[in-house]
């Protein structure tokens, strides 16, 4: 068995053998947050900090967006068993379309249509960035609130906070190792790197609160559910805040490049002047 994986049954949820902590919930909730694509406004704001593949970094995780709505749920239904997903498919796929790909639609109907607001998008888009991410802290604050007042959290022991934490940590310096190595692997260019690891390495919060939302009962309290996914997004946007200057100063990826890439810097030394330009001298006048 997965080291995380849930058993459904007609009446509870029960953990399987293996590495045991807290409830149920926070299990589920790391393999929901890991089924997740990469994050839209974060990640973009920090390769452009970085001076990374901006154009890259946009049509990804569009892309990547739009198919999560649809691949994460299927993929996170492979790690409990149980017909988790199937009394609930068609009404979690009118969720995430009611509340993502619509919305998604209209604004970007909206940017063709309108160029005053494409304009203002594009000038505010650190602003509206921070707005997103104060709607998701809202968001967080009233479903604790509601898990207060209905006493879910009595069940979590501070241990099971710290080891959450724990492993949030590591499950993203292992992210961020696999891309780096591919892009190494692969040659990239500084710029596609920066988009590997700012962007590709982070999970979105969106898709994950309506996904969980949108969750059978019988899997257990969707704000505990939750959790993970509200500790691991704010440590990856600060992990990897510390890698937008090296990556935008290249103090990163030269060290680990290849060879074979083609791309080597040539030494100071090696590096041939040019002949300089013959001194012409003018005739002295008599």
């Amino acid at each position: 068995n997965l080291p995380f994986r849930g058993q459904v049954n007609s009446t509870n949820v029960s953990a399987s053998d293996g590495f045991d902590f807290g409830p149920q919930e926070l299990k589920l909730g790391i393999i929901l947050f890991n089924c997740l694509p990469c994050t839209i406004a974060t990640g973009i704001v920090m390769v452009t900090d970085a001076e990374g593949d901006v154009m890259a970094s946009v049509t990804i995780s569009t892309i990547a967006n739009l198919a999560g709505c649809f691949t994460s749920p299927l993929i996170f239904s492979l790690f409990v068993e149980g017909d988790v997903l199937g009394q609930n498919s068609v009404d979690l796929v009118k969720k995430l379309g009611l509340s993502l790909i619509l919305p998604l639609f209209v604004g970007k109907i909206i940017s063709l249509l309108f160029q005053p607001v494409r304009n203002t998008v594009t000038r505010f888009k650190r602003e509206i960035g921070l707005l997103q991410n104060t709607g998701i802290c809202l968001i967080l604050w009233i479903k604790l609130s509601k898990s207060i007042y209905k006493g879910t959290f009595s069940l979590l022991k501070w241990q099971d906070l710290l080891v959450l934490l724990a492993l949030c940590f590591v499950v993203h310096l292992f992210q961020l190792g696999i891309n780096f190595f591919l892009s190494v692997f692969t040659c990239l260019k500084r710029e596609q790197v920066c988009v590997m690891l700012l962007l590709v390495s982070q999970k979105t919060l969106v898709l994950g609160t309506a996904i969980a939302s949108a969750l059978p009962s019988s899997l257990g309290d969707n704000t505990l559910i939750l959790l993970p996914a509200f500790i691991a997004h704010p440590l990856q946007m600060l992990l990897d805040s510390f890698l937008v200057a090296p990556l935008r100063r290249s103090t990163i990826f030269p060290l680990f490049s290849r060879p074979s890439c083609g791309r080597k810097t040539p030494s100071p030394d090696l590096v041939e002047l040019e002949d300089p330009e013959p001194v012409v001298e003018e005739p002295l006048l008599e």
